[in-house]
Formats: structure tokens, C-alpha cells, sequence
């Protein structure tokens, strides 16, 4: 088992159907940590719980931890109470049991806690760390000062080389250099509470909502930030991004268009075609699929199953291409072997 703590790069994930699917066509772990994000449900928690489980089983599998916020929950009374909340429900639906006459072992995960939790619902989480064994994550905001980041260390009981430390800048419309001079900023404050396990940089700039149509290309400032922030001295600050997606909270609406978010080395490659009618989501996706390979940035059907399904698209072809979670299934696949090709380099 790979220990807590050694990762190259981070991912925060949405426990959606979509990110389910890439993340079960995983192969081999390549050094891309899984951050599970609870979303306030509309109704129950459960399918959340049941997909974070499913990803949880698979990354095991392969040798390797995800880490759980549950913080959007927090509002919630069953989280962090006596009843089950996001976290306690899926340390149970891990925890040792009988299944098909084969006794399974707990499957551990790294919690999350961060600025919004109160100190009782800290608490828990380090309660939660410690039986699960595996330490902690604490995530905060480029502000955070250091006494906030000690106060919660001590409520969580760990020591800082058992808590992995993600600073989470949010969402980058633009780069500036004096964002990066902020970040720097505050990681050297924060390095004086402690060794911590990891220190890694977070931040998105896919927008909450794309406006142009057929094929364009966008900054990855989120790369841009980081890579100013490890040539400033910041060697040790690991990266880390959200996705395909936008890093907030966006509202629900039909939508009359297919997208793909494509990552690459500099940019996104976003493409987005207007259905004729709500039944044509399979033929617009083949549509915005061909001028992703006639692009000189598509990476070739070898580099993920996300780009196999680019292909089979392409031509018409391939499953489940009418489902509204396809386009965020390839985009993340492809995302994700983009990660671990950083890695390597």
C-alpha cells in the first residue's frame, strides 16, 4: 500500500457519475492523489456516499488512499454528531465485514478539515483520523492565518507530519504575479507551524459557464500560478486542480450544448456545439469530438481511455455517448493521465 502523503499531484473530484466513470477506467496508480468532494445534496446523501465508495474500493485496489471533505455538509446535523454523517457513512460502508465467506479488512481514507467545521466536528475528524490511521488533510484558503491553522491542529490532535496541507486558492480568472507573491506568502507563514506531510497548491480556472462555440483555447492558470509559486522557492508545494470543472458551487440548468474540456500542457482546449433538439447530446458530442482530433493539441487514442472514447465518438461510435455525464467522464479520464504524465516529467 502506497503511504499516505506520497503523491506527485491532486485532483479534486465531484462524488458524480461522470468523474465515477473515468476513475473506474483507472488502470494503475501513477502518483495522482483523489480529493472526494460532498456536495449539499438536494435530497439524500446516499448516492454520494455509494459513488465515494466505489472510487475509494477502486484506488485501494490500486494501492493507494483518497482523501474525503465532507465540509460542505457542515451545516447539516448529522455531521460530525451522533448520527451518521458524509464521513462517518462511508467509514462504515469500508469497515471490516464479512462478504461472500471472505473476511475484508477496513479500507481507510484521509479525512478532510477545514476553516468552516466547528471545533466539536474537528474533533470527530480527528477521532475519525486516528481509527482510520492513515492522518489527516487540512484545507484552507490563501488568508488563513497561522494561529486559525494551529488552533485547528490542536483540535484535531495530529501532528503536522501526520496532516497533508492543501492551500486552496478557488477559482483563477486571471494570473498575476502578485497572486503568486500572496501564495508565496502565506505557504512561509504556514511552514512555521509545522513539517507538514505534503504541502499542495489547489486552485481551477474552468468557468462556471463557457459562452463561445466550436473550438478555442483558454490559459490553465492554475498551472501558471503553481509553477511561478515552485520557481519563487516554493520547491516543496506540490500541484493540484479541480478537474474539468469549475472549483465553486454552480447552479443546475438544461443545458442546449455539449462540452469538452480538454487539458494541455499550457491551455484548455474547450470545445462546445449547440444541440439541434434535446435528443441529438450523442451526435453534437461526436461533433465536438472531431474537432478535438483534428487539433494539433488531442494527445491520440493511446494516452487515456477518455481519448479512445474521443475517437469512438468521432465516427459515431462508442456507449453511452447519450448521457449527459459522457463529456465530463472523457474529460476527466483524459485529465487524469494528464496528471500523471506531469508526474513523470
Amino acid at each position: 500500500m502506497i503511504s499516505a502523503g506520497d503523491f506527485h499531484t491532486l485532483v479534486a473530484l465531484r462524488a458524480k457519475e461522470g468523474e465515477v466513470r473515468a476513475v473506474e477506467a483507472v488502470q494503475e496508480d501513477r502518483g495522482v492523489q483523489p480529493l472526494l468532494q460532498y456536495e449539499v445534496p438536494k435530497k439524500s446523501l446516499d448516492g454520494q456516499v455509494e459513488n465515494i465508495e466505489r472510487i475509494a474500493r477502486k484506488f485501494h485496489a490500486l494501492g493507494r488512499l483518497i482523501m474525503v471533505d465532507a465540509s460542505a455538509l457542515a451545516a447539516a446535523p448529522t455531521f460530525g454528531g451522533e448520527q451518521l454523517g458524509g464521513l462517518g457513512s462511508l467509514a462504515d460502508r469500508l469497515s471490516a465485514a464479512q462478504w461472500l465467506d471472505q473476511f475484508q479488512d477496513q479500507i481507510p481514507f484521509v479525512p478532510v478539515a477545514s476553516l468552516d467545521l466547528a471545533v466539536n466536528q474537528l474533533t470527530w475528524i480527528g477521532r475519525l483520523c486516528a481509527e482510520l490511521g492513515a492522518g489527516g488533510a487540512l484545507r484552507v484558503g490563501r488568508a488563513v492565518g497561522t494561529g486559525e491553522v494551529e488552533s485547528i491542529v490542536d483540535a484535531l490532535k495530529l501532528a503536522p507530519p501526520d496532516i497533508d496541507l492543501i492551500i486552496d486558492v478557488g477559482y483563477l480568472e486571471y494570473f498575476t504575479p502578485q497572486i503568486a507573491e500572496a501564495v508565496s506568502a502565506a505557504l512561509d507563514a504556514l511552514r512555521t507551524v509545522g513539517s507538514f506531510r505534503s504541502m499542495t497548491l489547489l486552485s481551477g480556472s474552468v468557468p462556471s459557464i463557457l459562452d463561445e462555440t466550436a473550438l478555442w483555447e483558454r490559459p490553465r492558470f492554475e498551472e501558471v500560478l503553481w509553477r511561478a509559486v515552485v520557481d519563487g522557492g516554493g520547491k516543496d508545494v506540490r500541484f493540484g486542480d479541480y478537474g474539468v470543472v469549475h472549483p465553486g458551487a454552480t447552479r443546475s440548468f438544461r443545458s442546449h450544448h455539449v462540452n469538452v474540456k480538454y487539458t494541455c500542457q499550457d491551455h484548455w482546449l474547450l470545445g462546445r456545439e449547440r444541440m439541434a433538439d434535446s435528443k441529438a447530446q450523442a451526435k453534437t458530442l461526436g461533433i465536438v469530438c472531431r474537432n478535438l482530433i483534428e487539433s494539433d493539441s488531442f494527445s491520440g487514442p493511446e494516452f487515456s481511455w477518455g481519448d479512445r472514447e474521443i475517437v469512438s465518438a468521432a465516427s459515431d461510435g462508442g456507449t453511452g455517448n447519450s448521457l449527459k455525464s459522457k463529456p465530463v467522464a472523457i474529460g476527466t479520464s483524459h485529465h487524469l493521465a494528464y496528471l500523471a504524465s506531469l508526474n513523470a516529467a
